[in-house]
């Protein structure tokens, strides 16, 4: 198998793996040069150190013929660490003194040393191979000839420094150890989450969207590149939904247009029959009125037949509002100017007067697309419906709000409030609660909220009241055509 064909978790494993290897080799060469430099100085310093020290008593013993105690003094010396071995060296390079005895009175072995009126006061290290130390030196006066100068060479051990040294690498190397487990551990833990937690998260805010969760997104807030791929996915999430939405909205309108369709037949055949009876009995009971003395029981009595009259005639007009297309003038509108004109015709309905109204308006709502007597009409019936259901007064609350692309209007009254079983069905034609209602209001709202491409929501509580929600778009749609003799 390729590299290029391992999955994104088996990739970032090998490029850890080879990171953590690379980091071990580094670190261990680095360590054991570092601690070989640092013993060979630290050893070199304390040689030095202790060849200045003894050097003033050697002098002295020197001076005074005492060789002998000289002698001892650097036997004692050399049987400590790091010194294994002393040489007193003349200007000309014979060994005066050393712990060889048959090395005395020889030329010194090996290269030979510095002049001693030329080596520094505090003495100079004799190097061997590499960063090694073979020895120090430091200079001794009064003694030999040729002005009493000579040289103090104490030999180091090889054995002890490379006992040091390897000490010291086998700590570099548990250090680097150390270090690579740590770094490890970290790696792990950024890769975790880094990658493997953002995929995790991107893989359950698809699910949730292929389940059908509404407002499901991955909610990916990082500023790399996971976070930039989460904001398409929850973009692609929220078209796909805004889709199916359009979706179950058409669906919806079908069904409802062949139900309109058959509505449309019949007020078709039905309407005018009806109309020109009622146009007849208005008329006569105008004259009757006018014609006629009666009593006040007997006007309250063609009063009431009057008003029942006008309330057959706006079923009628809902009922063929309703069967026909809705035609849309689409303009830009102020959604507020068309709904405190919808509250000022609200004003003389029956029992207007025993609602207090209040208005929270969201300062931040566009300007909107549309037919601004259509939705002031559906807004109407609204209204009407939620003064319906309060028959001994309360609060009729009207707020908007934006949203995103859309523009909310939320209608809610303190009224008697609807039954769960029945919100699925108060949109449908002829369907109402009331005892004496068309079932035709809502049908409406419904249809012109849609046509504007919106979606119209309730939520209610039996006792406690009914919020109905209105969607609409912020961009324009292409108006529609209008219906011969539509309003």
């Amino acid at each position: 198998m390729r590299l290029q064909d391992l999955s994104v978790r088996a990739k970032v494993l090998v490029t850890g793996l080879g990171a953590l290897i690379i980091v071990l080799g580094t670190a261990t060469l680095l360590s054991f040069r570092y601690w070989e430099r640092e013993q060979f100085a630290l050893t070199a310093e304390h040689a030095l150190m202790t060849a200045r020290a003894v050097r003033p008593s050697i002098e002295g013993a020197l001076a005074h013929g005492q060789v002998g105690l000289v002698r001892e003094r650097l036997d004692s010396l050399v049987m400590r660490p790091p010194a294994e071995g002393f040489r007193i060296v003349a200007f000309d390079g014979r060994v005066l003194l050393s712990n060889h005895a048959d090395e005395e009175g020889r030329i010194r072995p090996g290269e030979a040393l510095e002049d001693p009126r030329d080596i520094p006061p505090e003495g100079y290290v004799v190097r061997g191979r590499g960063e090694s130390v073979a020895g120090v030196v430091v200079p001794l006066a009064g003694v030999g000839g040729a002005g009493g100068r000579a040289s103090l060479e104490l030999i180091l051990g090889a054995k002890r420094i490379a006992d040091m040294i390897r000490r010291g690498r086998l700590y570099g190397i548990a250090l680097t150890v150390v270090l690579g487990l740590a770094y490890a551990i970290v790696l792990g833990a950024m890769l975790e989450r880094e990658i493997v937690a953002p995929l995790g998260q991107l893989r359950a805010g698809l699910a949730r969207a292929r389940a059908g969760e509404q407002g499901a997104r991955v909610g990916l807030e990082r500023r790399d590149e996971f976070g930039r791929l989460g904001e398409s996915v929850d973009a692609l999430i929220a078209r796909e939904q805004r889709a199916e939405r359009l979706v179950q909205t058409r669906e919806r309108t079908i069904a409802e247009q062949a139900g309109f369709a058959e509505v449309g037949a019949l007020a078709a055949e039905v309407g005018h029959e009806i109309k020109r009876p009622l146009a007849g009995i208005k008329a006569a009971i105008e004259l009757i009125v006018q014609e006629y003395a009666m009593s006040n029981g007997e006007r309250e009595l063609l009063r009431r037949v009057d008003s029942e009259l006008v309330q057959v005639d706006r079923t009628l007009r809902d009922l063929l509002s309703l069967a026909k297309p809705v035609g849309l003038n689409v303009q830009p509108l102020k959604l507020h100017d068309v709904i405190d004109g919808a509250l000022v015709r609200l004003s003389g309905s029956a029992g207007a007067e025993r609602v207090h109204v209040e208005r929270v308006y969201d300062p931040a709502v566009p300007v909107i697309s549309g037919d601004a007597a259509r939705l002031e009409q559906a807004l109407v019936n609204l209204l009407v419906n939620a003064v319906e259901a309060m028959p001994n007064g309360g609060r009729l609350t009207v707020s908007t709000r934006a949203a995103g692309d859309e523009v909310l209007v939320d209608v809610a009254d303190e009224g008697v409030g609807i039954p769960p079983e029945n919100l699925a069905r108060i949109p449908k034609p002829f369907f109402s609660t009331k005892p004496y209602g068309t079932g035709l209001g809502l049908a409406l709202v419904a249809r012109v909220v849609v046509s504007h491409g919106g979606r119209v929501g309730v939520e209610s509580e039996v006792g406690r009241g009914t919020v109905f929600h209105l969607h609409l778009p912020v961009h324009a749609h292409a108006p529609q055509a209008h219906a011969p003799g539509d309003a």
